[in-house]
């Protein structure tokens, strides 16, 4: 992509850094849960991980303040 006024070897700026790595971590996450769904999975499926993570209280809240925070950051502004 040619950007005006920029030049190969231009410096990135940690905007462009921050969201190629949301980017690579979003295209992780979406393999792993691919992955998880094949026929013979040796990946625990999300919601298994999540039942797993949720069966004692500290876990549950955990998840909550997570749930919340993604909310806030990426859905309230």
């Amino acid at each position: 992509m040619v950007v005006p006024g920029r030049g190969v070897g231009s410096v990135v700026s940690a905007q462009v850094f921050s969201d190629a790595l949301w980017a690579a971590l979003a295209a992780a996450v979406a393999a792993v849960v691919a992955a998880s769904h094949l026929s013979r999975p040796r990946i625990e499926r999300l919601s298994v991980v999540l039942r797993h993570i949720e069966a004692n209280r500290a876990g549950y809240v955990a998840v909550l303040l997570g749930w919340m925070w993604l909310g806030w950051h990426f859905f309230a502004r």
